[in-house]
């Protein structure tokens, strides 16, 4: 009985083909045109998913300016003023991965011990004056 299920599982696995055959990709015509829209979108828009580092969330306005300029003569990098109800945020840079966030969280954190790395929209590029 024993040899008999070798045998049949033997000639089971020899006799098993591996598939063979192409792979046809239809494209369909929408396609290409919804990747011009994101690209002009992100032209347009100039903002991507990104990483800031936030160093201070405040309910004054006021504060949240004067911080802002402390962290523009502190450090070499843009600030930016983010209002989420009812809090005003400053947040630091444009970061496309996290890892550089952290490098530079290291430097903000010896003035700002509470500040931390969140996920924001970015600037691609520099703006223009």
């Amino acid at each position: 009985m024993r040899y008999l299920f070798f045998t049949i599982c033997t000639i089971g696995m020899l006799s098993a083909r591996a598939q063979q055959g192409s792979v046809v990709i239809h494209d369909h015509a929408g396609a290409e045109s919804l990747v011009e829209k994101h690209q002009y979108f992100n032209e347009e828009h100039n903002q991507i998913p990104g990483w800031r580092i936030q160093v201070i969330s405040t309910p004054s306005m006021t504060e949240a300016k004067g911080e802002k300029t402390r962290v523009l003569q502190q450090f070499d990098n843009q600030a930016f003023i983010v209002f989420e109800a009812p809090n005003y945020k400053v947040r630091l840079g444009n970061y496309r991965n996290r890892f550089d966030a952290y490098r530079d969280l290291q430097d903000v954190l010896s003035m700002y011990p509470n500040a931390f790395i969140c996920k924001d929209l970015i600037n691609v590029r520099e703006p223009q004056p």
